[in-house]
Formats: structure tokens, C-alpha cells, sequence
């Protein structure tokens, strides 16, 4: 049963253990005054010492549980847990045995069944508060059931007092009645508090971790944008250079020019994969519009023939009509389908088939795009979705590549309250579907 405990650390159970204790000092004081109010006003109760040991019996164990609690500070979750269980049960029975001994049925004293339950219900989550709730149930009725058949022989709480007629004892009666109530308000009150503290807390921090990721976008956004100028210039410059001099140079030059060229490239696919990866951190669902999905998949596709037809690769498209009409971000969408094509071609054999297929079912756009080329290890695909992750096969394959591609893909799907999928085997190829829900009319 400790598995209905995941989010309770040790500290919060020894903390929960402390205050149980705590409480248990209110009922030896509650049990004390009792004891004096017996001795007083029922003055033909023949068991107030027998009252008075389990008083001493409740102080002696307290006292108990206080030390393991304070030599248990190190104490496992598992440990704790059974510490907590074990003061819950035997105050359980403790109780049940006071309620004997001031009458049974009679007894006025079975409200702190109530106490029991709550104080459950706070300590523990999951089910542990019914099985405490059934377990007092079970000794009531066992008590009251040994009392009817003469087993055990029934204390009479009020000797020679008719209870209806005596101010004295219903005024006793309202006192432990009103207690009841007010302790219950007071528990019930006392959690609520510390939930809605929690809360606050929570929605603070929540507040703050999304300022700072408002900051995080716009750096990113704007640090990208703006370190774009002065590599495109430089990559201008080699370029210029490069078809000035021509011949004119070393090799090793050219070369140098070259490998220049070929990084400041890379570094520019990379700020734009950067400034991709925060595309829609600010977007609102209001800005969706209707568009025409199977045009912007067909116009990527028509940019992708190049490198398709230098690999000999065969691009087919299958789509139904009513698929072609979509609510949603026309940029995020061909940035989806942009990234999923051109890593199929890229990632593709030579005289490779890529399939891209647009289904309707109603309620969700389904759009697969099927490859027959190296597919990704099983081992592999819980990673892909990572940020800067690249398969070691996909970085033998090819050297560039930022690793940003798709975990750009999972962010501008889930933008449309989508999901992705992925099947896939090596050397037999990969298919990535993405399932997107229709936004409902207005």
C-alpha cells in the first residue's frame, strides 16, 4: 500500500506523525477532564480507575511513539508509513475499549469515531481512510454485538439516572457533541488552509517559471534574428572572395574558404532551427485560419524534387479532398511537414520511395510521411523527440544537422492540440504520422 503514497516524502510523513502526537496530548487532557467530570457528577460509575488506566496507558504510549519518532528522523518512507499505521490502529482499539467502558451503546463517546476518520483522511490519500472507517465499524458492531449476546457484560454508564431527565448529563452529553463538532470544523478547516497555501504557491511559481520562460522566447527569438546579419555578411564575403580569386590561391586556401562557408551555414540553419524551436511559445488559438493542407504539402514537395530527383527518389502524394481543409497556423504547419519531407529524402537510399498520404476521419487530419530508407533502432526512438539529439546512424549518415528538426515538429504539433507518432525498423524505413484535431466550427 505504499504505492498510494508517491507523492509523500519521509519529511512530510514525520511531519504528519508529529502532529498526530500533538493531538494525542489534546485527547489525554480531553480524557483527564472526563475522568474528574465522571468522578463528580456519576458518583455510582464504579470504573473511573479502570478509566484512569487507559489514561496512563494513552500517556505511556504517547510518550513512546514521541521517542521512536524523535530517533526516526532517518527513517525510510516504508518505515514511517508503518509507524503511522500501527498509532492509527492502536488508537483505534484504544478508543473502542473507552467506548465499552462508558456504556457502549450508551456511551456518548462513539462521536470520536468521527475524529478518527478525519485525522485518517489527513494523514493518509488512497484508500487507507475506508479501511480505517471499516475497521471502526467493525469493532462498534462487534462491541455491541458481545454486549447483546451476554458474552461480554455491558457497563451501565448512568446507574439509576433516567439520562431524558437529568441536566447534568445532557448537559455533558451537549459538551462532548459540541466538541465534536467544532474539533471536525476545526481538522477540516485546518487542510483546507494548507491546500489553499499550497495552491497560492504553486500558482506563484508557476507565475514566475512562466515569465522567465517569456524571457528565455524573446532571447532566443531575438538573439537568433539578430545574429543572422553578420554571419549571412560573412558568408557573403567568403563567396566573394572565393569567386574573385578563383584559381589565383592555394588550395588549402580554398579549401579554408570553403569549410568557412559550409560551418557559417550550418550556423545559420541552427539559429533558424533555434528561432523554429520557440515558433508558437506566444501564439494564440484565435490566430488559427482556414487552410488548404494538401497545397502547402504539395508546394514542399515541389521544393524537395531537387534533392529528391538527385537521389533518385520517388515522391507520391494520397489525399481526399475534405482532408485538404484544415483550421491552423499555416506557417507552423509547413514548418511540420517542411522538417518530416526533407529529413524522408535526406535520410533516404539512393532510388528510395517516400509516400505522403492525407486521410479524413471525421473528427482528425491524418497526415504519414513513409519512408523505405534507414530507419531508427528501436532503442533509439523514445530519444529522437530530444532536443540536439541525432541517432549515431544519422550522424554517420550525414554530418551536418542540428538534432532540432523534430523536437520543432512535437512543439508545432502539440500548437494544434495534435500528436505524432512514429513506426519505424532499421533498414526498412520510417513512417511519422501526425494526427491533428479539427477545431470545431463557429
Amino acid at each position: 500500500m505504499i504505492d498510494e503514497l508517491p507523492a509523500f516524502t519521509a519529511a512530510s510523513l514525520l511531519r504528519r506523525n508529529l502532529w498526530l502526537i500533538r493531538l494525542r496530548w489534546y485527547a489525554v487532557l480531553g480524557l483527564f477532564a472526563g475522568i474528574l467530570g465522571t468522578i463528580f457528577l456519576l458518583p455510582g460509575y464504579h470504573d473511573a480507575r479502570t478509566l484512569g488506566a487507559v489514561l496512563l496507558v494513552l500517556i505511556l504510549s504517547n510518550i513512546v511513539y514521541l521517542y521512536i519518532t524523535r530517533v526516526s528522523r532517518h527513517f525510510t518512507k516504508e518505515r514511517l508509513v508503518t509507524l503511522l499505521t500501527n498509532q492509527m490502529t492502536a488508537d483505534l482499539f484504544l478508543l473502542s475499549f473507552l467506548i465499552y467502558l462508558t456504556g457502549g451503546i450508551e456511551s456518548p463517546l462513539s462521536f470520536f469515531y468521527v475524529f478518527h476518520i478525519i485525522i485518517a483522511s489527513i494523514i493518509f490519500p488512497g484508500t487507507r481512510p475506508y479501511i480505517y472507517a471499516g475497521m471502526a465499524v467493525l469493532l462498534y458492531t462487534t462491541l455491541l454485538a458481545l454486549e447483546l449476546w451476554l458474552i461480554i457484560p455491558h457497563i451501565c454508564f448512568y446507574p439509576s439516572i433516567h439520562v431524558a431527565g437529568n441536566i447534568q448529563i445532557i448537559v455533558a452529553t451537549w459538551l462532548i457533541f459540541l466538541t465534536t463538532i467544532f474539533a471536525s470544523a476545526y481538522l477540516a478547516k485546518s487542510v483546507t488552509d494548507r491546500h489553499r497555501k499550497v495552491r497560492d504557491q504553486l500558482e506563484n511559481i508557476n507565475r514566475r517559471l512562466q515569465e522567465v520562460n517569456h524571457s528565455k522566447v524573446n532571447f532566443f527569438r531575438i538573439s537568433s534574428h539578430e545574429m543572422k546579419s553578420p554571419i549571412s555578411t560573412m558568408i557573403s564575403t567568403l563567396m566573394v572572395i572565393r569567386d574573385v580569386l578563383g584559381e589565383e590561391v592555394d588550395d588549402r586556401v580554398l579549401d579554408m574558404v570553403d569549410r568557412s562557408l559550409r560551418k557559417g551555414e550550418e550556423t545559420i540553419k541552427m539559429l533558424k532551427d533555434l528561432s523554429d524551436l520557440t515558433y508558437g511559445s506566444m501564439q494564440e488559438r484565435q490566430e488559427f485560419e482556414q487552410v488548404n493542407l494538401c497545397q502547402i504539402i504539395n508546394d514542399i514537395v515541389e521544393d524537395e524534387k531537387a534533392n529528391a530527383e538527385r537521389k533518385h527518389i520517388s515522391l507520391t502524394i494520397r489525399s481526399s479532398e475534405k482532408a485538404c481543409q484544415f483550421t491552423g497556423d499555416p506557417q507552423a504547419l509547413r514548418k511540420i511537414f517542411l522538417n518530416l519531407i526533407s529529413n524522408a529524402v535526406r535520410y533516404s537510399n539512393e532510388d528510395g520511395e517516400i509516400d505522403i498520404e492525407i486521410l479524413d476521419n471525421e473528427s482528425e487530419v491524418i497526415i504519414s510521411v513513409k519512408d523505405n530508407g534507414m530507419g531508427i533502432p528501436l532503442e533509439e526512438q523514445k530519444n529522437i523527440f530530444q532536443e540536439f539529439y541525432r541517432t549515431p546512424d544519422a550522424r554517420r549518415s550525414i554530418s551536418d544537422g542540428t538534432g532540432l528538426g523534430l523536437p520543432i515538429v512535437q512543439r508545432l504539433v502539440e500548437l494544434h492540440q495534435g500528436r505524432i507518432e512514429l513506426q519505424s525498423k532499421v533498414d526498412e524505413g520510417s513512417e511519422f504520422t501526425v494526427i491533428l484535431p479539427r477545431e470545431e466550427q463557429k
